[in-house]
């Protein structure tokens, strides 16, 4: 067994966020069975605690019955409530450096702003400067922003009725976003990004899930191209496609075989192996939902390069 230089108080706040429910004590089960170095700091474990915004916005909307040959057409008015739920992660302790890098990319994250990878700490450092301009410097004043947007086009009560939106049917909107960890070891930190939005009057939501790994020894986020090597990449998604039939092959809803390719959001390192995760309608249609295949190991090794090797400790 691999020791760990875990200090009481250390100890005791991994189980006080565990009885909290918070995802972030993952992190010492995964370090205790891992697979990196024989000997892990304290320094090394990234503890996280939970950032949670939950706001509400009741207003009216005129109901039209747009079916009506009246014209115009018939309304009445209703009040609907638009909810929005927000949970993501802030870095509490672990290396100054990563901790750093972490926050700062889970603060423009939670601005709603977006990093192209390899969102090395450069980047990421030169976007959050911009932000800090905008008086955004940590997810809970980013989410601050948010509560402060939000709502910003719905109608006012006080409002006459030929201002209010008009909808086929008193519909609210309605969006969640939540980021938790599901691997952390010395060397990379894998975490689930996973939410729902709904537009008022639409058909349905649009969900999304999917996970991201950071290497945190250059402190990048890993892609595709960092992952899986370039000349292995059609033996991978062959195997990738044949679980995908093998899962979803009798259904009508998924493409032909021949017209999948990787995902386009989401490639990373779980504690079983890479997973895939696809999109809504990626691969498919809406029904299909957003499928998932994660390779083991043991079968997807000869082709992973020898950086994420490194980075997972295998020979």
């Amino acid at each position: 067994m691999k020791h760990m230089n875990i200090t009481l108080s250390t100890l005791l706040l991994l189980t006080t966020m565990a009885c909290k429910g918070n995802k972030a004590v993952d992190a010492l089960a995964d370090l205790v069975a891992g697979d990196s170095a024989e000997t892990v700091a304290v320094s090394d474990t990234l503890v996280f605690e939970n950032i949670e915004l939950k706001d509400s916005m009741t207003y009216k909307v005129k109901v039209v019955d747009y079916s009506s040959d009246e014209d115009p057409a018939p309304y009445q008015v209703e009040k609907v409530t638009d909810m929005h739920e927000l949970s993501t992660l802030k870095c509490v302790a672990g290396k100054p450096e990563v901790v750093e890098y972490i926050n700062q990319w889970l603060t423009i994250d939670a601005a709603g702003e977006y990093v192209e990878a390899p969102a090395t700490a450069k980047m990421v450092a030169e976007m959050y400067a911009g932000l800090k301009k905008q008086g955004i410097t940590d997810v809970s004043s980013a989410f601050k922003q948010n509560k402060g947007s939000m709502g910003e086009n719905a109608s006012d009560d006080d409002e006459d009725d030929e201002g209010l939106q008009e909808l086929a049917f008193a519909s609210a909107n309605e969006s969640s976003a939540s980021i938790s960890v599901i691997r952390q070891t010395p060397t990379l930190i894998t975490l689930w990004d996973e939410g729902y939005d709904y537009s008022a009057g639409a058909a349905h939501g649009m969900p999304w899930g999917f996970g991201r790994t950071f290497d945190l020894t250059k402190l990048r986020l890993l892609t595709l191209d960092d992952i899986i090597k370039e000349e292995d990449k059609k033996a991978v998604l062959k195997i990738l496609v044949d679980m995908l039939e093998e899962e979803y092959g009798d259904s009508e809803m998924m493409n032909e075989p021949e017209d999948i390719d990787f995902p386009s959001g989401g490639t990373s390192l779980f504690a079983e192996g890479v997973a895939f995760d696809y999109g809504a309608y990626e691969i498919g249609a809406y029904a299909l939902g957003m499928p998932q295949e994660i390779i083991p190991y043991e079968q997807i090794k000869p082709y992973l390069t020898d950086e994420v090797k490194a980075l997972l400790g295998m020979e």
